[in-house]
């Protein structure tokens, strides 16, 4: 559980889908910071920034953009998934789980690894260096 709480405020912290998108169904009219409403037809392609969500204060409280992967709540208000938690509008992560499973089993075996190197009982060679994708 400790690894999955860690997976997820990177994931929170890093969002691997900053963004997801919706169709308006119908018109609608948004009041912006200005006053000034702008109105958009039917069809209008919205785009939701779900990164701001992850690091917005009135959730995550005044130190979200520190790590702490003991936060309250991480998982069950997690947006990493195209989804809040388990909660969805249809269009969930096909990979969540696949991905959830192999990001623990990764990261627990490296931690292992890890682990076992810097003990001086283990695998002698150097770590490889990962700079980037």
């Amino acid at each position: 559980n400790e690894v999955k709480q860690f997976l997820f405020e990177v994931g929170r912290l890093y969002l691997p889908v900053a963004t997801t998108h919706r169709v308006a169904t119908e018109a609608f009219t948004v009041t912006m910071r200005n006053g000034k409403e702008c109105k958009f037809p039917k069809g209008t392609k919205v785009v939701v920034p779900m990164c701001l969500g992850m690091v917005d204060e009135n959730v995550w409280g005044p130190t979200t953009f520190e790590f702490d992967h003991n936060r309250a709540n991480l998982c069950p208000y997690s947006m990493m998934f195209n989804s809040v938690g388990d909660d969805h509008a249809g269009r969930i992560c096909p990979g969540r789980a696949i991905a959830l499973e192999m990001g623990i089993d990764m990261l627990t075996q490296l931690g292992k690894v890890r682990r076992s190197s810097s003990s001086g009982t283990g695998n002698t060679e150097k770590p490889i260096a990962v700079t980037g994708y």
